[in-house]
């Protein structure tokens, strides 16, 4: 049932009425607490780190400025078990009101760091909240940050890059391999006419893979996808293809016309 109160009510009333709500996860009756025009700020997007799997940018839920976007962050509140609780009393200046917070839900403490610690900051007009500001504290977001960055290094993500790298080294291995090879092949065959271009088709696909390789090597400490790596390594894969077959085609054709050798 939704909390009726005066034409101007306290302030800290209509917040703590909020807070009520918001922990009993009752969406339609937080939401009935806001003014049609209310702006909610959340720049550390704490709705972003509120469950596993749940992935936005910051950046579009740093604020919400209709009751449709107020109304999402709050059913996301709702489905992360968000918890909050006032450490010690606001304050309030007029229709403001200021407090210190204790905000936790399924992210933190599957982190084992709840409770996080913030501020809150509201401008009540008449009966119903016009803005709202939640920030976690400095110490927060660095305790948070520290335990997003311990989780993502878990043993399996240490032995899937420690595979990832040594693969990188295998690969880069097989071109000189491959080259080393070539080279004694091609002594071994200096006496067979028309091999040369062979030869230099073979090596070239070589360099081709070594590059393709090094490109997948440079992407992988970058992080990130750059359409002009992407275009080296595809064209450079596509030459390592198309070098060795045309190779190997020439080499078959000298082959049988010099079957005694």
């Amino acid at each position: 049932m939704l909390q009726a109160f005066p034409l101007q009510a306290n302030p800290v009333e209509v917040l703590n009425a909020f807070e009520v709500q918001l922990n009993a996860h009752n969406v339609k009756a937080a939401l009935a607490l806001f003014t049609d025009d209310a702006v909610v700020y959340d720049p550390t997007a704490i709705s972003c780190y509120g469950g596993t799997g749940y992935s936005c940018e910051p950046s579009l839920f740093i604020s919400y400025t209709s009751k449709t976007q107020i109304r999402g962050w709050l059913q996301y509140l709702a489905e992360v078990d968000i918890e909050v609780k006032e450490v010690g009393a606001p304050q309030t200046t007029g229709n403001n009101v200021t407090w210190t917070w204790q905000v936790s839900n399924n992210g933190y403490r599957s982190l084992n760091i709840a409770p996080l610690v913030g501020a809150g900051e509201a401008i009540v007009q008449g009966n119903l909240i016009k803005y709202l500001n939640f920030r976690l504290s400095t110490d927060s977001i660095e305790k948070l940050e520290a335990a997003l960055a311990a989780s993502s290094r878990s043993p399996f993500s240490v032995a899937r890059e420690s595979i990832g790298f040594g693969l990188f080294v295998l690969g880069l291995v097989f071109p000189a391999a491959a080259a080393y090879y070539i080279s004694r092949v091609r002594t071994l065959f200096a006496a067979v006419p028309k091999l040369k271009r062979p030869w230099v088709l073979l090596q070239a696909g070589v360099v081709c893979l070594f590059t393709a390789i090094l490109v997948v090597g440079i992407r992988s400490s970058i992080g990130t996808s750059i359409p002009f790596l992407d275009i080296i390594q595809y064209v450079a894969v596509v030459l390592t293809g198309f070098f060795i077959l045309v190779a190997m085609v020439l080499m078959k054709r000298v082959w049988l016309a010099a079957p005694d050798v």
